[in-house]
């Protein structure tokens, strides 16, 4: 083998970058970098010297729960649908909770104990968390043994609608992880930053500065060592490899964020396919949005999946748009062994490089937020929401400028389902606003 590479020239980067010169013909290396939504320059190639340190792997192999949203409202119409979809092949439920919950039913036939189960909450928490505890107990079931969080996250409906839901959330929430400390400590959903359109530095740096709320209140509590679990919600987009840096990237920054806390939590990191590019247009092309964005979050490292549904934006979720979703991430399993590799990206010098990139701005504009007195502080002066709506603004006209592409929509219509304009539904009050490309292309 040895032999066989002494009779090859060594070639360096400046060797590579003299070579495209020639072959075509006068272009140059900084002619064909482009820079990103992030600000950062993505190079036509990478080498060993953009990334020098060894890469290790920052997580074993991604053994992923396969989700389904479950939307509680008849409890035994939820369980039905849940059970065909641990039939199906799911191995996690994600369960919406908006009334009180009738746990005999709802759980009826599910083996709790041997699936993956997430509770969204928005309202009458303590309540739910003890009738929950009181069934676990009838059902002699240790809940200490469970994989399931139940998720209590009142900032995220404030960024929503721009008002509190309780009238002293600090105390509200302290008093739910004490009751739910048997569960994950600290849920937080941040999806709501990259649906609004936020770029991948700032959406990070949000995710952090909201579990920092989080972790400040419960640290002035004196409760951060009981702190067992940290679930976290994000959401992925069709930028394969930045999502997938993305996500690394997270993973690296969240021990320096945990760092003067004094804990060591575990992190379930649940990611969820965007609405921002789903469109009612040429709808089954959202299939192949969404196996991208799926397969960003599988190689990111995620824990559980959720595809949301194709044509949720065309007609209330049916038996095979939920089976899609569910086989979608069965073929990343079974067919395509993405659960094979323990952070397969690892070493890829354009990766490392992404990820460095992207962990370094998000850190700095995290102490940015931080600087202005912290999530809370920063939106409720109107700074975040003014930032995030500029980047949409931006990452919109490029679309309207044909520079991205949304097949079915501003490049390749279907003609049989010829893209027709939308009523915008803009969001009333202060919160922060969702992004639809479509109603802003047609």
């Amino acid at each position: 083998m040895e032999q066989l590479f002494s009779g090859f020239a060594t070639a360096d980067a400046d060797a590579w970058k003299a070579r495209i010169v020639k072959d075509l013909k006068g272009i140059t290396f900084e002619q064909l970098s482009v820079t990103d939504r992030n600000g950062i320059t993505v190079h036509p190639f990478y080498t060993l010297e953009d990334e020098p340190e060894p890469a290790a792997a920052l997580f074993g192999k991604p053994e992923w729960e396969i989700c389904a949203a479950i939307e509680v409202g008849d409890c035994k119409a939820a369980n039905q649908l849940a059970l065909k979809e641990l039939q199906g092949g799911a191995s996690g439920l994600f369960f919406t909770v908006n009334d009180p919950v009738d746990f005999d039913l709802l759980l009826q036939d599910i083996e709790i104990r041997y699936i993956y189960t997430h509770f969204s909450l928005s309202g009458n928490e303590q309540d739910f968390v003890t009738a929950f505890l009181q069934y676990l107990e009838a059902q002699q079931i240790d809940p200490a043994q469970l994989n399931c969080s139940i998720a209590f996250d009142p900032v995220t409906p404030y960024l929503q609608i721009g008002e509190w839901i309780e009238d002293d959330p600090r105390a509200a929430f302290l008093a739910f992880t004490e009751t739910a400390k048997d569960f994950t400590a600290v849920c937080v959903d941040a999806s709501a930053f990259q649906n609004a359109g936020a770029n991948s530095t700032l959406e990070l740096a949000c995710a952090l500065a909201q579990l920092n709320e989080y972790l400040h209140w419960m640290d002035e509590a004196g409760r951060t060592a009981g702190i067992r679990k940290i679930h976290l919600t994000l959401a992925t987009g069709t930028g394969f490899f930045e999502e997938i840096a993305k996500l690394r990237a997270l993973q690296q920054l969240l021990p320096l964020l945990l760092q003067p806390y004094n804990c060591n939590p575990a992190l379930h990191l649940h990611i969820e396919t965007s609405g921002t590019y789903r469109s009612r247009f040429d709808a089954y092309s959202n299939l192949l949005r969404d196996t991208i964005a799926g397969m960003a979050g599988v190689i990111g490292g995620c824990n559980s999946l959720l595809i949301r549904a194709f044509d949720e934006n065309v007609k209330e979720t049916n038996g095979f748009s939920s089976r899609m979703s569910r086989n979608q991430q069965l073929v990343f399993r079974d067919e395509s062994y993405l659960d094979k590799v323990a952070d397969v990206a690892a070493g890829s010098y354009y990766l490392e490089s992404l990820t460095s990139q992207i962990a370094a701005q998000a850190w700095q504009q995290f102490q940015a937020i931080e600087q202005e007195g912290g999530l809370i502080a920063s939106f409720a002066s109107g700074t975040l929401r003014q930032q995030i709506e500029t980047q949409a603004a931006a990452w919109i006209q490029e679309y309207k400028e044909g520079k991205r592409i949304l097949i079915g929509v501003n490049k390749y219509p279907n003609a049989t389902d010829m893209p027709v304009p939308e009523t915008r539904q803009e969001t009333a009050g202060p919160g922060i606003r969702y992004v639809k490309l479509t109603e802003h292309l047609v």
